[in-house]
């Protein structure tokens, strides 16, 4: 397996899917736009979602950091929306302070695993728009930005 993988448009879930059915301890994810929908398009992305339910159901620790910056905006409210199930399904929520928008799209899976680019947690990300992420495979290339998320994590506030 090549420890770097660039992934393109619909690819993501995919991979996405094959790096959580890994987790054993940890899942940590940024995003701008967590969107939950049970219309058509979002079959895949609520597939991810069962899998961090799932997860944290069995005691590994799911957190997610989202955006929401503009309380009256319609992104804000998307978010603030999955962050309250995402809640009642034992993931931790957290949004930065002082209202600055959250823009990263990362998904770190036990330190190890991890996909950065610039998808987004919606159907459009996962079916429609042109989008391209990185896949790391190895500690190595993620313990700069693991690091990273746990001095925003620690300085974010719950949701």
């Amino acid at each position: 397996m090549e420890p770097l993988k660039v992934i393109k448009n619909e690819e993501y879930l995919a991979v996405a899917l094959d790096i959580l059915s890994q987790a054993r301890h940890r899942v940590d994810i940024c995003t701008y736009k967590f969107e939950l929908s049970a219309r058509p398009d979002a079959r895949g992305l609520n597939s991810l979602v069962r899998i961090l339910y799932n997860l944290a159901n069995n005691k590994v620790l799911v957190r997610v950091l989202l955006n929401t910056t503009g309380r009256r905006s319609g992104l804000a409210r998307i978010n603030e929306n999955a962050g309250r199930v995402l809640k009642k399904h034992g993931l931790e929520v957290r949004t930065l302070p002082d209202g600055r928008c959250q823009h990263a799209k990362i998904l770190i899976v036990d330190g190890c695993l991890g996909i950065i680019g610039s998808h987004n947690w919606s159907p459009k990300s996962m079916t429609d728009n042109f989008e391209v992420s990185v896949v790391f495979y190895g500690a190595q290339y993620l313990v700069r930005i693991q690091e990273h998320f746990e001095k925003i994590w620690e300085g974010s506030r719950k949701l």
